[in-house]
């Protein structure tokens, strides 16, 4: 079916449209709802609302609800049943600044009406209620060109949308059961899309290119599901007085994420939220085979992969790269890098039909000049079975559906096991060794240890100033890091291992582009020697390793608990 085509069949599903439009003349639950019963101050002021999200901000056509102490004839409900609306319903009537306004419904506690098409945009809309006894109740509101409420289910603004869906045009399912509640909805295919239709007000008036055109103002309009932009078909009136429509496409893949939440935003505004349940299977992952010494180039873009943390419910885009290692403890490098979002590399290995998280970095590959210079991140681990591994190209906590192009280089061989009790000697950094995208080469190093280990490395050079790093074998951020403990430009770093299994070290000048000899040494301690624990525990002076932004809110734990939470999806 042709776009085109979809755009017009589309507008007009009248069993919700049927639903709406009683609501609306009857003065039903679905408009007036609970929540805004008594809104009125004893000062028989009115209050005046989006009929839709109850935001206090409206645009001209929009569907209102104006509460507070009303008189009707006989105190009787009154509801319109012709069009175009009457502008007296049981003998009351409302003006909005000096224009009568048509009405849906009256009652002694609520009036439904819309606001007139030609009210100027104001802080301080004046509207005037005259009630059948000829006494009077004025307040003011705040009119904008474009104000989008959302139309929910249980008329509260929010929870389950009152939207349907369509594969043709011809045939509609709403997205709420009977009682109000979400659904499961289909997220369709990129061959054969479902069209969610949210029904609105407040959206037609949105300055756009190119309003009278085909698609309304729908190039004026974002629909985000979950976070992710969905591509908008039709935004603009609906057919029904204030009643507007936007047709967007469901993302296929955010299938099986379950419930999601939908805002859209027009003239800068954001609407309300509202949510649909999206069912089916999550899409097994798409993999492109990745060789060691190869260098990937990609975009992360709207229509690629997603991934849901199941804590925040952020969605993250991704691409997945497969390999396949043959020997055991086999040492990677994964080096993502971008200019244009957050890069963040996760990597899993391919259990029967399942993925398991192994680990993730965010931020090693900006290691560089004593700082963390870029957003880029290189993921050093030791892959202990032969197997098949699956990379994620992805980006950080921070940047939640970041797209642009990307490169990732996928390494093997880059580390070296060290014992306890042993010291390299005659080590060098060279121009061949791994480098960071911010210029620093690095040295690595693993070693096999047991939880409450205390461990100490030491190391010398007389050509640069050292920087030692150790992490676990999942990841940043580092466990620990130093710079001139050793004494003058020696590091030499302590710390009681928390968990057993193998870890990292990693021996830098933390300079770009330096290079020279170093001795590095690795023992185990019988004990610390010092009074406490915290006497060799502590960032090191100058130079830093350690990522200080500000976590998103509600993102809590360790990096790799933070990175196992995104959904795990077939292989």
């Amino acid at each position: 079916m042709k776009k085109t085509s979809m755009i017009r069949s589309a507008l007009r599903p009248l069993t919700l449209v049927t639903l709406l439009l009683v609501a609306m003349s009857a003065g039903g639950s679905y408009l007036s709802g609970s929540a805004l019963r008594g809104t009125a101050s004893a000062q028989q002021t009115v209050t005046v609302v989006s009929a839709a999200s109850f935001d206090k901000v409206l645009a001209p056509n929009a569907i209102a609800a104006a509460f507070g102490a009303f008189v009707t004839q006989n105190n009787q409900v009154f509801q319109a049943t012709s069009v175009p609306l009457p502008t007296t319903l049981g003998g009351v009537r409302v003006r909005v600044g000096n224009t009568d306004a048509g009405l849906f419904f009256v009652s002694t506690g609520q009036i439904n009406f819309e606001i007139p098409g030609g009210t100027a945009d104001g802080a301080n809309i004046a509207i005037t209620v005259t009630n059948s006894d000829n006494s009077t109740r004025t307040g003011t509101f705040t009119v904008v060109r474009s104000a989008t409420g959302i139309f929910s289910a249980k008329a509260s603004g929010q929870g389950a949308a009152a939207a349907q869906t369509t594969f043709d045009g011809v045939t509609f399912q709403n997205t709420f059961d009977a009682a109000g509640n979400e659904k499961d909805v289909d997220a369709g295919t990129k061959s054969k899309p479902n069209v969610l239709i949210l029904y609105t007000t407040g959206v037609r008036n949105t300055p756009a290119a190119n309003p009278n055109d085909g698609n309304g103002v729908a190039e004026a309009v974002t629909v985000k599901i979950q976070g992710v932009q969905a591509q908008t078909l039709f935004a603009g009136p609906q057919g029904l007085v204030g009643l507007d429509q936007i047709n967007v496409i469901i993302p296929p893949e955010m299938a099986g994420l379950g419930s999601v939440r939908i805002v859209v935003t027009a003239n800068g505004r954001a609407s309300n939220t509202v949510t649909i349940k999206l069912g089916g299977q999550t899409p097994p992952v798409r993999v492109t085979d990745l060789s060691f010494g190869q260098t990937a180039t990609g975009d992360l873009a709207v229509d690629d992969q997603v991934q849901i943390d199941n804590a925040t419910g952020n969605t993250f885009f991704f691409d997945a790269y497969r390999f396949t290692t043959t020997t055991a403890n086999a040492t990677i490098a994964a080096d993502l890098r971008s200019t244009q979002f957050d890069a963040t590399v996760l990597i899993y290995r391919v259990d029967n039909s399942s993925l398991t998280f192994l680990g993730a970095d965010d931020q090693s590959g900006g290691y560089g000049n004593g700082k963390i210079e870029n957003n880029n991140s290189l993921l050093l681990i030791v892959l202990q079975n032969p197997g098949t591994y699956v990379l994620f190209a992805s980006t950080s906590d921070q940047q939640p559906n970041g797209v642009g192009s990307y490169s990732l280089k996928l390494l093997n061989n880059i580390a070296t096991q060290l014992n306890y009790s042993a010291t390299a000697t005659n080590q060098s950094v060279t121009n061949t060794d791994l480098q960071t995208s911010a210029g620093t080469y690095l040295d690595v190093y693993w070693f096999n240890g047991a939880s409450n280990d205390n461990v100490q490395a030491k190391m010398a050079s007389t050509a640069f100033d050292s920087f030692l790093i150790l992490q676990r074998n999942d990841g940043d951020p580092p466990l620990a890091s130093d710079d001139n403990t050793g004494g003058g430009f020696d590091a030499q770093l302590t710390y009681k291992l928390t968990s057993s299994g193998i870890h990292l070290l990693i021996a830098t000048p933390y300079e770009p582009n330096k290079t020279g000899a170093y001795t590095l040494t690795l023992n185990k301690l019988s004990s610390f020697g010092a009074e406490t624990e915290s006497d060799f525990i502590y960032r090191a002076p100058g130079r830093d390793i350690f990522d200080d932004r500000p976590r998103v809110e509600g993102v809590g734990g360790t990096s790799f608990e933070r990175f196992g939470r995104r959904r795990i999806v077939e292989q």
